[in-house]
């Protein structure tokens, strides 16, 4: 997540306060979060094979507290200068707490971390914890274990290397007798290849892709007309979400109308007093493409309903996720991962919904946000990685008593050029159902 793929990726939280908040209460908030889950740094093994162990971080960034105010159009790019290689998890500077005051009037708020120091679930449970009304929120947060020294460690480092060994090993030895032709195995038919979608020609410009970041919008939708919406169509907040996805990726001509195209969902089994900095697991489902006059929502809602109960049910039978050996990966050294193509898996993007926000994750020091916007992003990333992911839109969604926001990155250079086509074929999308949205 932060060297093997060849950019790192950081997820971002930015609420929106249409009221100012202290900077005494945010310095009070960064002093809590440098004490809670995010307080961690990478401490590399004694012994080769073993992983590098999460100990704890002494350090972190102070409280970015911009010096002037910004426009409500500069707000997206000020996001994207709180991210930068300074944040490294390495470093024990995995995450950094920014404001920015608003030209008229609230202010802007960000959480930045490194995907390796934190998940989404992760981000939200370490700024509850240090947003806690308690007089003893530093004391009452859970922290990792202290770090072992001296013989202690290389004891630890021992057993670990041998448990990566033995796992890439069985996975390296299934996998070689998998693939032997023994005629008394009863094979199985192979699943028919999913069919890719038919996508519209594009010229790529040369020219342009030096040029090209991944483009990012905010579109804010008022939360009672959405779930009124999602509601009279027979859905729910996601699988309209989801909906507006699909109409979005077919607007752009990344694919027809007859089309099947594949969501990642994200699904966090994260529990109250977890410390791990990444819980996340995918779940994967195929929506239809429709034409614009299709507006009924609950084929995507029974979809994805199979989708979560089929996982549900693979994860109570202790089955292994399919793939190379995460163990295997982790013995690599970044240079060889690096120079490894991405996987594609063929889903046309990420599409991960937060649900309703909790009041002490869209509060500080009793001001409300009116809107809060997460996402996850590849730092840096260019034109050529990003066609070499196949991607198409990355979302999430969040939502607060008075706003949904849909937050999307594209990572298609030929068809979501800039900011501009991704938010005109996004609000084409959020009209068909009868939407219209606030974009940041």
């Amino acid at each position: 997540m932060h060297h093997g793929i060849g950019y790192p990726v950081y997820n971002q939280f930015l609420w929106w306060f249409d009221e100012s908040v202290q900077r005494k209460d945010l310095e009070k908030l960064r002093d809590n979060l440098s004490d809670g889950l995010l307080a961690r740094r990478v401490s590399g093994p004694s012994v080769p094979t073993a992983r590098e162990r999460w100990v704890n971080s002494s350090v972190s960034h102070p409280l970015d507290f911009h010096p002037g105010s910004i426009e409500s159009s500069e707000v997206l790019a000020w996001a994207d200068d709180c991210l930068g290689s300074d944040i490294d998890p390495e470093t024990g500077l995995g995450w950094r707490l920014a404001a920015a005051p608003l030209a008229k009037g609230g202010l802007v708020l960000s959480l930045t971390a490194s995907h390796m120091v934190a998940d989404g679930g992760a981000l939200v449970a370490a700024f509850r914890l240090a947003n806690s009304g308690s007089a003893h929120v530093r004391a009452e947060q859970p922290r990792l274990r202290p770090a072992e020294h001296g013989p202690a460690a290389i004891v630890a480092d021992v057993k670990d290397a041998v448990e990566q060994l033995r796992s890439a090993a069985g996975w390296l030895l299934n996998s070689a007798v998998a693939a032997l032709p023994i005629p008394t195995r009863s094979v199985p038919t192979p699943a028919s290849p999913r069919v890719t979608p038919t996508r519209s020609e594009i010229t790529t410009d040369p020219t342009a892709d030096s040029e090209w970041t991944s483009p990012h919008m905010v579109a804010e939708v008022d939360a009672a007309t959405w779930n009124a919406v999602a509601q009279k169509w027979g859905g729910t907040s996601n699988s309209l979400f989801i909906a507006v996805l699909t109409a979005a990726s077919a607007n752009a001509g990344r694919a027809s109308i007859g089309d099947i195209v594949q969501w990642s969902l994200p699904v966090s089994d994260r529990t109250d007093t977890d410390i791990r900095s990444n819980a996340t697991k995918i779940v994967k489902i195929d929506v239809p493409v429709t034409d614009c006059t299709a507006l009924d929502l609950a084929q995507i809602r029974s979809i994805s309903k199979a989708a979560f109960t089929a996982f549900a049910a693979t994860q109570a039978a202790g089955h292994a996720p399919a793939g190379i050996s995460q163990a295997l990966v982790q013995m690599l050294p970044d240079a060889v991962v690096a120079r490894v193509p991405q996987p594609r898996d063929g889903a046309e993007g990420l599409a991960s919904n937060l649900g309703v926000l909790p009041d002490d994750f869209s509060t500080v020091a009793g001001v409300r946000a009116r809107a809060v916007s997460g996402r996850a992003t590849f730092f840096g990333a260019d034109a050529d990685f990003a066609r070499s992911l196949d991607g198409g839109l990355t979302a999430w969604v969040c939502e607060t008593d008075a706003a949904v926001t849909l937050t999307v990155h594209a990572m298609d250079p030929d068809r979501f050029p800039d900011y501009r086509a991704l938010s005109d074929h996004v609000a084409a999308a959020l009209t068909r159902w009868g939407l219209s949205a606030h974009f940041w």
